[in-house]
C-alpha cells in the first residue's frame, strides 16, 4: 500500500473536515411546521466537534512532521559520515585506523576531490583517502621514487653531481625527495593500494604540512587518472631532463587545479604565508643540498607557469592532451612555445664513439636539461649571466666513471652543445667563472686544484664545451681523448 506523504494527507483531512462541516451546516432534516425546535443548535454541536477533531489530527500530524524531519536530519549527517568514511569501502592493504573523537571533525577531502574534479572535468570516483603519520607518507612516496629511478638511479646521479662539484658528497637523494614531497603536498596517492594517505596532523613537521592537503589531493586525482601514461616502466628509467619536465606537467596541472579551486572556494584557500626561502618552512627542514633542492622544487615552480600557459591556448582539453604528448625537456617548460609549436624539434642526442675509460662503462650516462645547466652557473654567476650561458643549449651527455685509489669524488664528463658559437662562447665564460670561484684559481681552462684535475674545452665545431672532472691526471688526459 503507498504511504502518504504526511503533508498531503494534512492537506486532505482538512479538505474533508471543511467538507463535512460544510455539509453538516446546510442539510437540514424535514419537520413540520408546527413543531417548534432550535434549528441551528444540532449543526453547530457537530461543527464544534469536527473541529475539535481536527484539531486533534492537526496536532498529531504536526508531530508525525517534526518526527520525519528529526529523522531526515538524522540521515543526512549519517550520511555525511558515510561519505567521509567512502574511502574505506574496498580499500586494499590499508593500515589500520583510529577512529576520531566526535569532536574532531575531519576534512571534507571526498567532497573537496568531487568539487576540484568537477571543476577540472575528470570523471572519476573520489579518492579513497585515509589519514596516517607522516613518516608513512614518506616511506610510500619513496617506493614509488625507486620504481621511478630503479637500480640505485637516484645514487648515481649524486655521485656524478658530486663528481662535477655542485653537491657536497655523494648522498641517497630519493628519501630527501620523499620527505620533501610529503610536505609539499601534505600526502600521497598511492597506486598500489589505490588509496590516497593524508598526513595525521599530530605526526606532522609543521602545521604548514597539512594546509597542503588540498592540493596533495589534486595532485593525486592528476596522478591516479595520468600516472600510467606520464610514467610508463616499460620504457626504462629516463633521463633527468624529462623525468624534470614530465614531473612539472603533473605538478603544474594539480597546481593550477588547486589554485582555480581556491578561486572558487576562498575557504580553502592555503594559510600558510610562510615563504618557501623562510628558515622555519617545512621544505627547510629537509637538509638536501641547495642544487638537488633547486631541481626538486622546479616542477612546482614553474610547472604551473607551463601549465597555466596550455590552459590558456585550450583550456583543461589541452592540459589532458598533453599527458599522451607530455614535454620532453626542461626547456620546453620554461619556454611553452617550444612546446606548442606544431613543428616542435625532436630531442637532440650527443653521439660519441666510445665510453669506455681503461675498458670500464660509466656508471651514469644522463642528460640534464637546460634548467639544471643555468642553476649550476647560478651558483657563481649573476642570474643574467647564467640565463645567457645556457639559453642556447641543445644538448648535453653527463658521463661519470668510478675513481680507484680511495678518491673522495669520481671522473665526470659533461659535454654540451650549443645552437651557434656565439652560444657557446656565453657559457664558455659563464662555467669559466663558476670554476675560478669554486677552485680559487685565476680563471685557466685547464688546472689542478684541491686533489682535483679540471679541464674546460670547446669541441664540435666551436659549438661544443667540454667539463672534464677527474681524480687524476692520467683519466683527464684519457677523458680528453674520449670526448674529443
Amino acid at each position: 500500500m503507498m504511504k502518504l506523504n504526511p503533508a498531503t494527507l494534512l492537506i486532505i483531512l482538512l479538505a474533508l473536515g471543511g467538507a463535512a462541516a460544510l455539509f453538516m451546516v446546510e442539510t437540514k432534516p424535514e419537520t413540520p411546521p408546527a413543531v417548534a425546535v432550535k434549528p441551528v443548535a444540532a449543526p453547530i454541536d457537530v461543527t464544534n466537534s469536527a473541529v475539535e477533531d481536527l484539531k486533534k489530527q492537526i496536532i498529531l500530524l504536526e508531530g508525525q512532521i517534526e518526527y520525519l524531519q528529526g529523522q531526515n536530519d538524522a540521515l543526512k549527517d549519517e550520511n555525511a559520515q558515510m561519505i567521509q568514511k567512502l574511502g574505506m569501502l574496498g580499500m586494499k592493504d590499508a593500515p589500520k585506523m583510529t577512529l576520531k573523537d566526535e569532536d574532531d571533525v575531519a576534512p571534507d577531502f571526498v567532497g573537496m576531490g568531487l568539487e576540484m574534479m568537477k571543476m577540472r572535468k575528470l570523471h572519476a570516483l573520489p579518492l579513497v583517502t585515509t589519514s596516517v603519520s607522516q613518516e608513512e607518507v614518506e616511506n610510500v612516496i619513496l617506493t614509488w621514487l625507486k620504481r621511478q629511478q630503479p637500480n640505485e638511479e637516484g645514487k648515481k646521479l649524486a655521485r656524478g653531481l658530486a663528481a662535477l662539484g655542485w653537491i657536497p658528497e655523494a648522498i641517497d637523494p630519493l628519501p630527501m625527495r620523499a620527505a620533501l614531497l610529503a610536505r609539499q603536498l601534505g600526502g600521497w596517492y598511492d597506486d598500489e593500494s589505490e588509496t590516497m594517505f593524508t598526513i595525521d596532523p599530530s605526526t606532522a613537521s609543521g602545521p604548514a604540512v597539512t594546509s597542503n592537503e588540498p592540493l596533495g589531493i589534486a595532485y593525486g586525482q592528476l596522478l591516479r587518472e595520468y600516472g600510467g601514461i606520464l610514467y610508463q616502466p616499460e620504457h626504462g628509467p629516463m633521463k633527468t631532463d624529462m623525468r624534470l619536465a614530465r614531473d612539472s606537467l603533473i605538478a603544474g596541472d594539480a597546481a593550477l587545479t588547486r589554485f582555480l579551486h581556491s578561486l572558487q572556494n576562498p575557504a580553502s584557500e592555503l594559510k600558510d604565508d610562510l615563504p618557501a626561502e623562510d628558515p622555519d618552512h617545512p621544505i627547510n627542514q629537509v637538509p638536501m643540498p641547495a642544487y638537488l633542492r633547486e631541481l626538486a622544487l622546479f616542477p612546482f615552480n614553474r610547472g604551473f607557469d607551463f601549465a597555466q600557459t596550455l590552459h590558456s591556448a585550450g583550456n583543461f582539453a589541452q592540459l589532458n592532451a598533453a599527458y599522451s604528448r607530455p614535454p620532453i625537456s626542461t626547456a620546453e617548460v620554461i619556454e611553452p612555445e617550444m612546446y606548442l609549436d606544431p613543428e616542435r624539434l625532436d630531442p637532440v642526442e650527443i653521439q660519441l664513439d666510445e665510453v669506455k675509460l681503461k675498458g670500464v662503462l660509466p656508471f651514469l650516462d644522463d642528460c640534464l636539461g637546460k634548467f639544471a645547466c643555468v642553476t649550476a652557473l647560478r651558483t657563481y654567476n649573476t642570474d643574467e649571466d647564467a640565463a645567457l650561458g645556457a639559453r642556447g643549449l641543445v644538448a648535453d651527455r653527463l658521463l661519470a666513471w668510478v675513481a680507484d685509489g680511495g678518491a673522495k669524488r669520481d671522473h665526470a664528463a659533461w659535454q654540451t652543445l650549443f645552437m651557434d658559437k656565439s652560444s657557446a662562447d656565453a657559457f664558455y665564460k659563464a662555467m669559466l667563472s663558476s670554476l675560478k670561484h669554486r677552485y680559487e684559481t685565476k680563471g685557466e681552462s685547464e688546472f689542478t686544484a684541491q686533489g682535483r684535475f679540471v679541464s674546460l674545452l670547446r669541441n664540435r665545431g666551436d659549438a661544443g664545451v667540454v667539463l672534464i672532472e677527474a681524480a687524476s691526471e692520467e683519466a683527464r688526459a684519457a677523458l680528453k681523448l674520449l670526448m674529443k
